[in-house]
């Protein structure tokens, strides 16, 4: 199990990458991508310009990973 020891908040790309959370998503049926379209959309609906703020939700929306 990889340790903690960042400064300032991790990524979605970091916290998706811990040991535990392919466990935890497989038994929600949930995979990474869904969970970062999920968050690109909710990001788009509370804030329009979210893909300039926020670089991973463009990327969901353009279907890339």
């Amino acid at each position: 199990m990889r340790s903690w020891r960042m400064i300032g908040e991790p990524s979605l790309k970091d916290l998706l990458g811990d040991d535990i959370m392919d466990p935890v998503m497989r038994s929600a049926g949930v995979s990474g991508d869904d969970l970062r379209r999920t968050l690109a959309e909710l990001a788009r609906r509370l804030d329009p310009a979210a893909t300039a703020k926020w670089p991973e939700a463009s990327c969901c929306w353009a279907g890339i990973r």
